[in-house]
């Protein structure tokens, strides 16, 4: 899967046009817009892949392009959302820890420092676990609303868990990761190049990203929950002859 994976990009028919339109489109990430319309390609990437079309899709449709990366976005955002938003009330607790105790030493305020204190180890924790659960079902989400263009799929917990829960998604999901991990150290080493090493990195930035993507999507095919066949209709009642 990993082999086939990394030469995607190589192997479609406007391959340097589109790493190219990619990189740029990460260097000028900050802008907001064009990372948008990266996450709406990677959705094209995760939707072809699921339907076994091994052609990388091209930069066009960008108003399509551009709601499927703000679906994409809206995904990911609420899951890191969450997690955040633990750590977030663990650091509040944690500073507050410093607060509560005088510098007097006082033993009922002592107490109730150790309470916060921990307190806000065990969030800083389950911030921790949430975020790894985030990170390992977010793929499946973006994988089902790219398929479906419904946000709501990205957010059906049942069907998702049916598809996460299996041991093909681990392996796939590993693979992602490890195929992002190369491109993190790859762009490590690009920078130390001054300017163009760093430059260079968004283009191995996006090449990994989308390497990435499309093991999720054929991944996505193999245990992508099955919709039921819908029921047959019932045939009207004939008057009796």
């Amino acid at each position: 899967m990993m082999p086939a994976s990394l030469t995607y990009l190589r192997d479609g028919d406007d391959a340097v046009v589109t790493v190219l339109i990619g990189g740029v489109l990460l260097v000028a990430s900050p802008l907001v817009v064009p990372s948008v319309l990266v996450l709406g390609y990677v959705s094209r990437v995760l939707r072809r892949t699921a339907d076994g079309d091994d052609a990388p899709p091209a930069f066009e449709a960008w108003v399509d392009l551009l709601v499927d990366g703000l679906k994409a976005f809206v995904v990911a955002f609420v899951y890191s959302l969450l997690p955040l938003a633990v750590l977030a009330i663990a650091a509040a607790l944690a500073l507050g820890t410093f607060v509560v105790v005088p510098g007097g030493g006082d033993a009922g305020a002592a107490a109730g420092g150790l309470a916060l204190g921990a307190l806000a180890l065990a969030l800083g924790i389950a911030g921790v676990v949430v975020s790894l659960v985030g990170l390992y079902v977010t793929p499946a989400a973006l994988a089902a609303v790219a398929e479906s263009g419904r946000v709501g799929d990205g957010f059906a917990i049942g069907a998702l868990w049916t598809a996460v829960s299996k041991r093909a998604y681990a392996i796939g999901w590993l693979t992602a990761a490890a195929i992002v991990l190369a491109g993190t150290l790859a762009i490590g080493v690009l920078s130390v190049v001054p300017v163009l090493g760093t430059i260079a990195g968004f283009f191995v930035q996006f090449y990994a990203l989308v390497a990435a993507a499309a093991v999720v999507g054929r991944t996505w095919a193999d245990v992508r929950p099955v919709s039921p066949d819908p029921p047959e209709p019932e045939l009207a009642e004939r008057p009796a002859v």
